[in-house]
């Protein structure tokens, strides 16, 4: 069974303007890793008509991004996508966990922490998580340890990244023998980088798998 880690990172994305507008709540939505191009998140802000104004006021001074968007608005709700700068990369741990068998169900971000909530596949997955986030000098607090069930929406699920990334593949032909498509050429059709796409079609089979096949019936 899978376990869930909830715990906080003291990560450098948008950390100026959290602290600046510490009543609005960051929440993210995707993680967009694209060959040639710096990463992106896109994500919401949640918070009243003032704060929100004085926290898209914030952005073009926060030396963790180079650009943004807005892409919606509804209801206190704003939807950004941000591209990181080199200080903002430095808290993008997607591959780091994506390469590890680690899922993320929740991220929020408000005044100075940002909270995770993740699936991970066993305590020695986490323990080289921490020592990832070390080695990127990003400060790591467990605040919680537990067993994980289907309920929990864990990896067991494909996240909505790796329901397109595989539906795309399959598309295409990536499946096929011989293949109509190369990982090269998927890569550039979905615009992120080899590695990236490799490790989202590995881990959305795993889960995948693991959520379709029989446990082992031994009578």
């Amino acid at each position: 069974m899978s376990l869930i880690a909830e715990f906080e990172l003291s990560n450098p994305i948008l950390r100026e303007t959290r602290r600046a507008v510490p009543d609005v709540v960051v929440e993210v939505e995707d993680e967009q890793l694209a060959a040639d191009e710096p990463p992106r998140l896109v994500l919401w802000t949640i918070g009243d008509a003032a704060d929100l104004e004085r926290f898209e006021a914030a952005l073009p001074d926060d030396p963790s991004i180079e650009a943004f968007e807005r892409l919606a608005e509804v209801d206190g709700r704003r939807l950004y996508r941000i591209a990181l700068s080199e200080t903002g990369v430095v808290g993008m741990t997607y591959t780091d966990a994506v390469e590890l068998g680690i899922t993320f169900l929740e991220i929020r971000g408000r005044g100075n922490g940002v909270r995770y909530r993740a699936q991970i596949p066993s305590r020695e997955a986490l323990l080289a998580y921490r020592e990832a986030c070390r080695d990127r000098e990003l400060s790591f607090r467990l605040d919680g340890l537990y067993q994980g069930g289907l309920d929990e929406q864990a990896g067991s699920e494909l996240t909505h990244r790796q329901r397109e990334v595989l539906r795309t593949a399959l598309e295409r032909g990536y499946f096929e023998v011989p293949r109509r498509v190369t990982l090269e050429e998927l890569a550039n059709e979905l615009e992120i980088s080899d590695q990236a796409l490799s490790a989202l079609v590995r881990r959305g089979l795993a889960n995948h798998l693991r959520h379709t096949l029989p446990e082992d019936d031994d009578t």
